[in-house]
């Protein structure tokens, strides 16, 4: 891009060399307003702006040709953001990010004015061809280096599930530097007496860094910062180039210059083509493009693909902005919140159910859509029992005797034994000879069957009848759901028989309970009827 904008200045300056307009310089200031883009604010078209700041400006310009001015100017501006003001997705709003700063610019702007500054030189009246038009619009463009130094509110008060602290300390750590800008935008120009003009513009300043808000790392390092700036100028113009011509007879004679070299004779003198050993055009600079899609080669990341000069010449298939090579879902409309996938998400956690590996479990975004029910530090998704905590070591699920196999695996739970005995010790008491109790549960957690409280009782006696027995609750679901959710039912299954058992004054230390999820059916799930008979609890008894 800086190379791109350096040759077009150079080739409009070589094109309007020696030309002049009756006042060639021009001072002036300007003030307007600012609005930051970027990680921390959401600019839409149609919805409301918001962070609308204050910026002033001092500018001088030089007026080469009545077409073409390069403007010099000084800006300083204030930028902020705040994650609130964000709609979509929801979960910016609970990151609660917000920025602001101030920001110092020098640019260098050149000027195109179609229709003339001044009026048309055919005119035979001279003072005609020295007056300014009533009205002049423009087109800039230009590169500029600006300084940004941003305070940033990280919403440490509170823990924040959607802030990398690591990623945070490297953006906290950052030391503010000069940058790069690329102004562009319109305006025009009001002619207000003979040496002053009153304009107006509007500027789309994106740059190559991505710190005016402080925040890279830790929010989306992969899209630059920028900001939109609209406001008035005021431009006192002096200088006086108006000669009386010299007679014909005494113009001198200028020698014919030297053809330009050109390695690749496309028609672009090498001084101006940038790749000179490639044949090229000239709306590329001399630069080829194998693909014709107006990007050249060098700059396109999709060189042998017709794509979008916006989206660096790839292609974008459902034509939603991103393109195809860096969305997940490019057969199909979708944001750039949700990397190229629409915004469909059932569980409404503000993962979007293309990437949410538990799209009907309301989860977080750092586990991908997942939550972590028993809060032990593993998602549901990679927890072997996701509602009973456990250390990450046995995947998620406790070891109540500290013999390093998981209860879930262990035959004996509350007594230490080995892994060829499952969990066993090498002598075990006498087995207690009481068959397994099983209760039933229709297609949701809460609704057991009436028969089911008789089998509870029958439990509490058996229990209340021995104190050297403890019981071992087994819960599973049929293969109607999906992992993790079949899991985590089995296990509120479980515990809601465990804890009806200690209302009847069983003492809870004599109760284990885990969760199998569908991965232990009684019998096939081929009919409604032995779905229904996998759909329970077991309740196994076990000597202390």
């Amino acid at each position: 891009m800086k190379n791109t904008i350096s040759c077009l200045l150079v080739i409009l300056l070589f094109q309007t060399a020696g030309a002049q307009t009756p006042q060639p310089w021009e001072i002036g200031l300007g003030a307007g307003a600012a609005v930051y883009w970027g990680e921390t604010n959401q600019i839409q078209f149609g919805k409301k702006i918001y962070s609308i700041n204050p910026s002033l400006s001092i500018h001088g310009r030089k007026n080469l040709s009545n077409t073409l001015s390069l403007r010099a100017n000084l800006t300083f501006t204030q930028l902020s953001g705040d994650d609130q003001h964000f709609t979509e997705p929801a979960w910016k709003k609970e990151r609660g990010l917000s920025f602001s700063g101030n920001l110092y610019e020098a640019s260098l702007l050149a000027e195109f004015y179609p229709i003339g500054m001044y009026s048309s030189p055919k005119r035979k009246s001279r003072s005609a061809r020295k007056k300014r038009r009533a009205f002049t619009p423009f087109l800039t463009i230009g590169a500029g280096i600006h300084f940004a130094r941003a305070n940033v509110d990280w919403n440490e008060q509170q823990p924040n599930d959607y802030l990398n602290p690591t990623l945070a300390n490297v953006d906290k750590g950052h030391t503010p530097k000069p940058d790069i800008s690329i102004p562009f935008g319109l305006g025009g120009r009001f002619r207000a007496g003979e040496h002053f003009t009153i304009g107006f513009e509007a500027l789309m300043t994106p740059t190559l860094g991505d710190y005016l808000d402080g925040i890279s790392v830790a929010g989306s390092p992969d899209n630059n910062d920028g900001y939109l700036y609209a406001g008035l100028t005021g431009s006192y113009a002096f200088g006086n180039t108006q000669k009386k011509p010299r007679p014909e007879s005494a113009q001198p004679q200028v020698a014919a210059k030297p053809a330009e070299p050109d390695r690749d004779n496309d028609g672009i003198p090498d001084i101006y083509d940038q790749c000179p050993d490639g044949p090229g055009t000239l709306q590329l600079f001399g630069c080829p493009d194998r693909d014709d899609d107006t990007v050249a080669d060098r700059d396109d990341n999709c060189p042998d693909e017709k794509g979008h000069p916006s989206l660096n010449g790839c292609p974008d298939q459902d034509e939603d902005g991103i393109a195809d090579k860096d969305d997940n879902c490019p057969d199909t409309k979708g944001t750039l919140e949700y990397r190229g996938c629409p915004p469909v998400d059932r569980d409404k956690d503000g993962v979007a159910d293309a990437e949410d590996l538990c799209p009907d479990m309301k989860g977080h975004l750092r586990w991908k859509g997942c939550p972590d029910s028993d809060a032990d530090g593993l998602p549901d998704n990679k927890d072997a029992c996701p509602g009973i905590a456990g250390p990450e070591r046995l995947k998620g699920c406790p070891d109540s005797d500290g013999d390093g196999i998981a209860d879930k695996e262990d035959e004996c739970p509350s007594l230490a034994g080995k892994p060829e005995k499952n969990g066993c010790p090498e002598a075990l008491p006498p087995a207690p000879g009481v068959p397994f109790k099983a209760v039933y549960f229709g297609s949701t957690l809460d609704d057991w069957y009436n028969t089911s409280i008789v089998t509870l009782d029958e439990v509490v006696a058996i229990l209340q009848a021995d104190s050297r027995l403890e019981a071992r609750l087994e819960g599973h679901t049929d293969d109607t759901g999906q992992e993790p959710a079949n899991g985590l039912l089995s296990e509120k299954r479980a515990k809601r028989c465990r804890d009806y058992l200690i209302t009847k004054g069983i003492d809870p230390k004599r109760l284990s309970y885990l969760g199998h999820g569908s991965n232990k059916p009684f019998v096939p799930n081929d009919s409604r009827a032995n779905r229904q008979l996998n759909r329970r609890v077991e309740i196994h008894f076990l000597l202390k």
